[in-house]
């Protein structure tokens, strides 16, 4: 690199910092989108890929699911471009070149800061826009073949109740031959006697042109019992039978559907929905003041003496014998008393549920804006830890990007878990490791503008450092002898 020309040209100096992210970037979100895709492939879409589906559909599901793919894997992309870029530069010494010339490194640092801001812009309204639309169509998508072609969701150990007039529950299934093992068909027919069957096995076909759906069951029993005289009782034995399912469409259509979750709704939709919690949150305080602190009436204890009175043990203590309360009193603070507790209940139970919802719908909304947020947070790590990495491989910058996108989703997951149960604020579940982070992350580079930091230094060799100072900090705290 010719450092007399990069010293009077800034642009050249930003435009060659940029390309080194260039390739890494690319790189990294190809690798961790693919192995985002894998892991989808085994988990959602391995019990219906084998199931007659055409390619069009697994394609469009794909598709549809590859956006909430980009917008996690995006920051991680960044974290890895910027450890592999700087840990280039400063492999080869072209770090140390532009500190030579009088560059600092926050200047090498901010045209990457500016990316990476364009790039949190951008995502901030891909998560508004694109993926809540994306999440809704794929939503969408698996209601349509549950729906339209139930057998292509039939998973064993779980109740299929997407055939009219019947439920089935299944042992095992065999994907290779199709064969079902363990079938149990319940026939919860009201008005009509309960019949439940049994067999070891079984087969579907469809016929009718994919109207109607045959189940050839394979050694088995019939079990028959009326509701209202369980005594008429009927058992059957069967070597084959079949039970035939009408009006099951095998084609796929598309239906319209309105309701939407929180990951399928844009950030104004979401604050409205806060906003009439909040609402009905302050309703149901006004009305918990008004029905049990308003309505609270000093009791009038001198009623006369009733001809029914109280227990003589309660009459006979000092206080009763001042007060003379009579049984019809009692009562009457019972009342009471069990009236305030009941709008207590319902008044707790009432503002959870608000309190619930509206937790749940601002920590969505919150993580619209603190997932891109990280592509900043991890260029402020990257940075400095590229540097004093000094090796720029893939392997220091893939252990370190691991490390440090764990404890980032670590924090965010729990965070959210926490924030579900009402434990902590929303703003904070999810700001919390942007927060964390990210301040860590500024400590590192305020050491290495203040060249603090400890140069070739592999990952591993870390734990002996801290260890170290840990030993030296100790030795001069202990007094002299």
């Amino acid at each position: 690199m010719a450092w007399s020309v990069l010293l009077f040209n800034p642009v050249v100096i930003t435009r060659y910092i940029l390309r080194e992210h260039i390739a890494p970037f690319c790189y990294a979100l190809f690798v961790i989108t693919f192995l985002f895709l894998v892991d989808f492939l085994i988990r959602i879409l391995s019990s219906i890929l084998s199931k007659g589906l055409e390619w069009k559909v697994v394609l469009e599901i794909i598709v549809l699911n590859l956006a909430w793919m980009l917008a996690l894997s995006i920051p991680m992309a960044v974290l890895v471009a910027t450890l592999m870029a700087f840990g280039r530069l400063s492999a080869d010494n072209e770090f140390t070149g532009l500190r030579a010339l009088g560059i600092s490194p926050l200047r090498v640092l901010t045209p990457v800061l500016l990316v990476a801001g364009i790039l949190c812009a951008g995502l901030v309204w891909f998560n508004d826009r694109v993926l809540p639309e994306f999440n809704f169509r794929a939503a969408a998508l698996r209601n349509d073949i549950g729906r339209k072609k139930p057998t292509a969701l039939i998973s064993a150990h779980r109740l299929i109740r997407d055939f009219n007039g019947y439920q089935i529950w299944i042992d095992d299934v065999n994907d290779r031959t199709e064969m079902l093992h363990g079938v149990r068909v319940y026939q919860p027919d009201p008005g009509k006697p309960l019949r439940y069957t049994y067999a070891d096995s079984a087969s579907m076909e469809y016929v009718d042109g994919g109207k109607n759906l045959l189940i050839r069951l394979q050694r088995g029993e019939n079990h028959a019992v009326e509701s209202r005289n369980p005594k008429n009782y009927a058992r059957i034995r069967f070597v084959s039978q079949t039970v035939a399912l009408e009006n099951v469409d095998a084609s796929l259509k598309h239906q319209d559907r309105t309701y939407r979750t929180d990951r399928e709704m844009t950030l104004h939709d979401m604050r409205e929905i806060v906003k009439g919690s909040r609402d009905r949150l302050a309703q149901v305080q006004q009305e918990y003041v008004a029905k049990v602190f308003d309505d609270m009436r000093v009791l009038d204890l001198r009623f006369s003496a009733d001809t029914n009175p109280l227990p003589p043990r309660l009459l006979e203590t000092p206080w009763m014998k001042q007060t003379n309360i009579t049984q019809a009193t009692y009562a009457e603070v019972l009342r009471q008393e069990n009236e305030k507790q009941y709008h207590i209940e319902r008044y707790e139970t009432r503002a959870r549920n608000e309190e619930t919802e509206i937790s749940q719908y601002s920590v969505e909304i919150y993580k619209k804006y603190a997932i891109p947020v990280a592509c900043l947070v991890f260029v402020l790590i990257g940075a400095p830890l590229g540097v004093m990495a000094r090796r720029g491989g893939i392997g220091t910058g893939v252990l370190y990007s691991l490390f440090f996108f764990l404890l980032y989703w670590v924090g965010m997951i729990r965070g959210e878990a926490l924030a579900d149960r009402l434990l902590i604020p929303a703003w904070l579940a999810m700001w919390g490791s942007d927060i964390v982070v990210g301040a860590g992350g500024v400590w590192l580079v305020w050491r290495m503008v203040r060249e603090k930091y400890v140069p070739n230094r592999r990952p591993w060799q870390w734990f002996g450092f801290f260890r170290k100072l840990f030993q030296k900090r100790k030795a001069e705290a202990s007094p002299a002898p």
